[in-house]
């Protein structure tokens, strides 16, 4: 994953990633490790004590004594970076004053970190969060896919009636079934699936039953055993009749997924001259900021838009990138609910810039771009420092990109053939049903 790291400053972008503009970098130097001694477990006692054998006074536990240090370290970066930070209704003090003596009182890291993770929650702004050190360390090199040690090998969705799946990696037990995109687990060795089976993972060789659901088919059963898998995302891509191209991009957070669209694009136009393209971008929640603009350089070029923050103005200039030139090209780009960050930004960038058409749902409206900053503790504080404009000084912000043909269905219940969606974006390109 393309990423900048330097000493304990890592940065990234709502839901998304940046490696790009600068981001102040916390002291190297860091606090001497404390140890404290756990109090000691009084034996039972059988009969009375003698007296030369005085029994020893239980004690409540001490305090944890990095509490107040972390808390100061997270409100120091608030005051600074974070995005409202300036506004005259913020207050950073009433924060300290509520947070110091529940972390002053706590008597372990627990606890602490809970008051961290509820200290960023009543920021508010759906984008900034807090990540204890071994939730932080669970996360794959690009900080978005966990770490699996075994598992289905696929990323879901929790849908109603199930969960949807939204990528299947290669070479893992759901792509040897044969699970594909689109279909949908409903059930879970015989009960029904929940939220909290999130993406099936678990131990080498667990076997687990799925019942699955797939558009235009009636529902199956397979049984899986838990494997190792790589959990990579790749584009899709496929001609429909008419010569029109279609590029799904599941997602921006995989730091090759700019150099995978660019061979894609290039493997439709070698099976002949395209007519035009439908970009999918729907459940795409944006990714890195260089895979953003690695994109948009097949389509665009020069300033489309600018970051603003606390550190300034930053533009987010567009060159040309390596692969097909396709400024010219006819574009139809496809959003739902779920098409949030950067994902918006290029859809609203192709709109401006290339004159995509939109087909789908409004998208989420979640575009501020959030810094990872590696705490001293090892715990890591993500926050929203930077708003995109586009260039006309327009937001996104709360309200996301409007379809210019709005038509709110659950698309993932239909085969891709069948896909509303899809056909409205073959009709606008001259290819679909009149």
């Amino acid at each position: 994953m393309i990423g900048t790291w330097r000493n304990t400053v890592g940065m990234l972008a709502c839901c998304a990633a940046t490696a790009c503009g600068s981001a102040p970098v916390l002291p190297t130097a860091r606090p001497q490790p404390t140890t404290r001694s756990r109090p000691t477990e009084l034996p039972v006692a059988t009969a009375s004590p003698a007296p030369s054998a005085p029994v020893a006074e239980e004690r409540a536990p001490a305090p944890y004594p990095g509490g107040p240090a972390l808390l100061d370290e997270v409100l120091s970066l608030i005051t600074n970076e974070y995005i409202d930070a300036g506004d005259a209704t913020f207050d950073t003090q009433t924060l300290r004053d509520k947070y110091r003596p529940i972390v002053a009182a706590a008597d372990d890291r627990a606890q602490v970190y809970q008051a961290m993770a509820a200290l960023v929650d009543a920021l508010g702004d759906r984008h900034s969060r807090f990540v204890p050190p071994a939730a932080a360390a669970s996360l794959a090199s690009d900080g978005a896919i966990p770490r699996a040690t075994a598992g289905i090998g696929a990323l879901l969705t929790p849908v109603r009636g199930g969960a949807l799946v939204q990528v299947v990696y290669p070479e893992s037990p759901a792509a040897r079934a044969n699970i594909q995109a689109r279909d949908r687990i409903i059930a879970v060795n015989g009960r029904a699936y929940t939220p909290q089976d999130g993406d099936l993972t678990g131990e080498i060789g667990d076997i687990v039953r799925l019942a699955i659901a797939r558009p235009g088919t009636k529902p199956y059963d397979v049984v899986l055993h838990y494997a190792p898998f790589t959990p990579h995302i790749v584009p899709t891509s496929q001609r429909f009749a008419g010569d029109i191209g279609y590029l799904a991009i599941p997602s921006l957070w995989v730091d090759d997924m700019g150099d995978r669209v660019s061979g894609a694009l290039t493997d439709l136009l070698a099976a002949g001259r395209l007519q035009g393209l439908i970009i999918d971008l729907r459940g795409n929640r944006g990714g890195w900021e260089p895979v953003l603009v690695n994109i948009l350089g097949h389509f665009s070029r020069g300033t489309v838009g600018s970051f603003v923050g606390p550190g300034g103005v930053r533009p987010l200039a567009i060159r040309a990138t390596s692969g097909p030139d396709l400024r010219a090209m006819p574009l139809v780009v496809l959003i739902d609910g779920e098409t949030s960050s950067y994902a918006e930004v290029l859809a609203a960038v192709l709109r401006r810039e290339s004159d995509a058409q939109i087909v789908g749902a409004r998208s989420a409206g979640n575009t501020e771009t959030i810094y990872s900053h590696t705490l001293s503790d090892g715990s890591q504080l993500w926050l929203a420092q930077e708003r995109f404009r586009m260039r006309d000084g327009s937001t996104l912000e709360q309200i996301g990109v409007t379809p210019d043909i709005e038509l709110d269905i659950d698309w993932a219940t239909f085969s891709l053939e069948d896909d509303p969606h899809i056909l409205d974006a073959l009709r606008l390109l001259g290819a679909g049903p009149k």
